[in-house]
């Protein structure tokens, strides 16, 4: 990055909001590029190159999605009260941008992308979470545990025997499948959720939180040696299928944390950490246009012939735009173009 483009960043992040935490932008990023594997990898093996399926595969991005999110639903509601807003007036602007990402999620999925869309999900997640805004962070804890613990019993209750029979009655399956069997079954999704939310409160700056951070989230992590050649969600045993939860819990926490040590603006790693990873950072500023925008291109891609499909040049493509779009718009124009327009739509009056 040259000195005059990184002169240029703080004005945008200003645009953008000045109270940014550069590691949770740079994190969204990570598990927004990571959500890429899954949508466009390679239908055969590759030899090599599947370290990159390897690593950017299973639980982990999605996990680490949610949990990320949770935490900028809580920075968005401290910086809501620091602009002055009434609970009222914060809950109103939650609730509005729920429903604009359910309306917006439910149009993408029209698209025949082959994506298993979140934002609509993501839009109900909001929702649920109106009650909770205020509750102490203890109780938020224990509630995502608690969420985290009843989704993977019930998905392990019920095995893919059990969920063709589901398939036949519509209203069941598709309240089990928003429930717990789904892409993003809304029980573990709302303990993810809630335990980012919880975690925005911590004093996130503190290199004593960082680091306690940083161990929970290893140790938590450590459970994926006890799930490696586990079969998918149906197929696992409760206890399995906790451990693969808390597993991509765990790794979620681990690299949020490591994030907040390696961009501390109190150590010397910050200039080169933000200069190599401003791309992912931008990227992760404006994760809803850059989630629309790949979802729109992969829907025109594969109505066109869906070429080079059993290669990672499409993922290279996809990546490699996303990287240096976000970049681009986010040295010269600031706040993404969709994350503005939800902006406008949530405190318009």
């Amino acid at each position: 990055m040259t000195t005059q483009t990184a002169a240029r960043t703080p004005r945008a992040a200003r645009r953008s909001g000045a109270d940014r935490i550069p590691a949770v932008d740079i994190a969204r990023g990570i598990a927004v590029l990571t959500m890429f594997v899954a949508h466009v990898q390679p239908t055969v093996p590759t030899g090599a190159l599947d370290v990159i399926a390897v690593a950017g595969g299973g639980e982990r991005p999605r996990t680490l999605f949610a949990v990320v999110g949770g935490i900028a639903l809580g920075l968005f509601v401290a910086s809501a009260e620091r602009r002055g807003l009434s609970d009222r007036e914060i809950r109103r602007e939650i609730a509005v941008r729920g429903v604009v990402l359910i309306a917006l999620g439910l149009v993408l999925q029209t698209m025949a992308s082959g994506v298993a869309v979140v934002l609509d999900t993501w839009g109900v997640l909001f929702l649920i979470a109106l009650p909770f805004l205020r509750v102490r962070t203890p109780l938020l804890l224990a509630g995502a545990a608690a969420a985290v613990v009843a989704g993977s019993a019930l998905a392990a209750a019920l095995p893919i025997a059990a969920r063709d029979e589901l398939a036949r009655n519509l209203v069941l399956n598709q309240l089990f499948e928003w429930a717990a069997i789904g892409q993003y079954p809304l029980l573990l999704w709302f303990g993810f959720l809630t335990l980012g939310f919880a975690i925005s409160r911590f004093p996130l700056r503190r290199r004593r939180t960082q680091l306690l951070l940083l161990g929970a989230g290893a140790v938590l992590a450590l459970a994926t040696l006890a799930t490696r050649g586990t079969g998918g969600p149906g197929e696992r045993p409760f206890p399995t299928e906790l451990l693969v939860h808390l597993a991509a819990i765990g790794a979620a926490v681990a690299l949020i944390a490591a994030l907040l040590v390696v961009t501390d603006p109190a150590r010397g790693w910050r200039r080169v950490t933000g200069e190599v990873l401003w791309p992912v950072q931008a990227v992760g500023a404006m994760p809803l246009t850059v989630y629309t925008v790949h979802v729109v291109a992969l829907a025109v891609w594969r109505s066109s012939g869906g070429a080079l499909a059993d290669t990672w040049l499409p993922f290279a493509v996809l990546t490699a735009a996303s990287l240096v779009g976000a970049s681009l718009w986010a040295a010269t124009l600031g706040q993404g173009p969709l994350e503005r327009v939800l902006a406008a739509l949530s405190r318009a009056r």
